[in-house]
């Protein structure tokens, strides 16, 4: 009885043995996938890290671009610059005018 004992105690640890087996293949194969992960994870990390740095540097561009926004023109002196450049064009024959009549009085008056 003890020799049949044992041959079964030693099933027993055969198979306790072998799930060990198998336990530790799939622990070893799970290692495998984190591993893999990890330079993943360090890829993902260094392009959020440079969209992080790129973000500020965007942020700052957008304050210095607000602050030379608020420098520029308003809309009601955009509007009197182009009105006074209207202005000057439709005055600009008259002037003309105005001029070679003065030259053709002065060339007249000095020729004789």
């Amino acid at each position: 009885m003890t020799q049949a004992k044992e041959v079964e105690d030693m099933k027993e640890f055969m198979t306790v043995l072998m799930e060990v087996k198998v336990s530790l293949a799939e622990q070893n194969g799970k290692l495998d996938n984190l591993l893999d992960m990890k330079d993943k994870i360090n890829e993902t990390y260094d392009i959020a890290k440079g969209a992080h740095n790129r973000a500020k540097e965007n942020e700052k561009d957008i304050a210095a671009l607000s602050k030379e926004v608020s420098h520029s023109a308003s809309k009601e002196d955009v509007e009197r610059i182009v009105k006074q450049r209207e202005n000057m064009f439709k005055n600009l024959p008259s002037w003309l005018a105005l001029a070679i009549s003065l030259a053709v009085f002065l060339l007249t008056y000095l020729a004789n």
